[in-house]
């Protein structure tokens, strides 16, 4: 194999780790709720198809030179504090109180993420935080990411601010289909939550490419 062609291909290598790793974590977060459904299986693929898709997108929008990338990274880290804050909601009833509601009917987007709030905080919290670990951490292993957005602590809480919307988004897409097949789902409503903070971030980093292209635009 060329070093040219090598070189072509590596940059895939560390998506698909992240990719793979995320996966995992949202198969521990399955048992964790302990999900179980009409179709499950079913909305399982469908959320490793959407969540491979935003990885992709990712990967499009900004390729990864030498290991992850920063929002690669921050989508781990966010799904590390995001599974262990689904630990103690489950533990509490949460998730099932917000599977019951959704299962009652759809509500506007600004009310499901005041029930996502409301009754998954620590799912919420643990992955702004974890979100936030991606500042030191990337700071202390990469000299020149301080020049970059994963090591602005404001632009990272807005990326954090896509992820949650992106959260709710998900859940009321998966949750409006799952209607059209038939039944509001745990499935649907888990997947939708994972795959809406994947897409989160592709909405986020899709923004900030956008605002300095037009920063650096002569005129």
């Amino acid at each position: 194999m060329s070093s040219a062609s090598l070189g072509a291909r590596t940059p895939a290598a560390p998506t698909l780790l992240a990719a793979g790793t995320l996966l995992a974590l949202v198969a521990w977060a399955w048992r964790l709720a302990a999900v179980h459904g009409e179709h499950e299986m079913i909305w399982g693929q469908i959320t490793v198809g959407a969540i491979l898709a935003g990885f992709a997108a990712l990967g499009w929008l900004r390729s990864a030179r030498v290991g992850m990338t920063a929002p690669q990274i921050m989508l781990l880290l966010g799904a590390v504090g995001m599974v262990g804050g689904l630990a103690h909601d489950e533990h509490a009833g949460g998730f099932a109180a917000l599977v019951s509601l959704c299962r009652a009917g759809p509500g506007s987007f600004l009310s499901t993420l005041r029930l996502h709030w409301q009754l998954l905080p620590g799912m919420h919290l643990g992955m702004i935080a974890g979100g936030l670990a991606t500042v030191p951490l990337l700071r202390g292993l990469r000299r020149g990411c301080r020049r970059q957005f994963c090591a602005r602590l404001l632009q990272n809480l807005a990326c954090s601010a896509w992820m949650v919307a992106g959260m709710g988004a998900g859940t009321l897409v998966f949750g409006n289909l799952a209607a059209w097949a038939g039944e509001r789902s745990a499935p649907a409503v888990l997947g939708g939550m994972f795959v809406g903070m994947v897409w989160g971030m592709v909405a986020s980093v899709a923004m900030y490419r956008l605002w300095f292209g037009l920063r650096s635009t002569p005129g």
